[in-house]
């Protein structure tokens, strides 16, 4: 089936997203990227790193995923290691990041949603993600009335 990607139907949407460690932006949970209401096709989502992924000094090993409310390995499979994010491997498409660039994983391209997209905070102990940057893109359309797609 061929990509929706001409045109003014779909909609192109950026986020720089800097991690403090912070409730919402780093501290272990969710990190609101994109607010969803309604329901939107994800025709694809790209994550690029800016500045590399610092973590503090807490017990156990940060890690980081990409996904949705309740699905927070949706559009990478699984969590990586937050310090394996640099700006040395900086396409985030999967759980190994790349330098030079990778093909799109089928797990980042046309995926239909109806809640906000995170970037997940784990850790095996009390670690927690406290610096660096990732620049988010999604190409979307509404599949609702409602639906739309913002940086939170």
């Amino acid at each position: 089936m061929p990509k929706i990607s001409s045109g003014g139907f779909t909609r192109n949407n950026y986020k720089l997203f800097t991690f403090t460690g912070a409730a919402g932006f780093g501290a272990i949970g969710n990190c609101t990227v994109f607010t969803v209401t309604g329901a939107v096709h994800v025709v694809s989502i790209d994550s690029v790193v800016k500045v590399s992924v610092a973590v503090d000094g807490g017990t156990g090993t940060a890690s980081l995923s990409l996904g949705i409310v309740n699905s927070t390995t949706l559009f990478n499979g699984a969590a990586i290691s937050a310090v394996g994010l640099t700006s040395t491997n900086k396409h985030w498409q999967s759980i190994t990041p790349t330098a030079n660039g990778i093909a799109q994983a089928a797990t980042q391209q046309d995926i239909d949603i109806s809640q906000n997209i995170v970037a997940a905070v784990t850790s095996s102990g009390t670690q927690l993600v406290n610096g660096g940057e990732i620049e988010f893109r999604v190409v979307w359309f509404p599949i609702t009335s409602d639906g739309n797609l913002v940086a939170a």
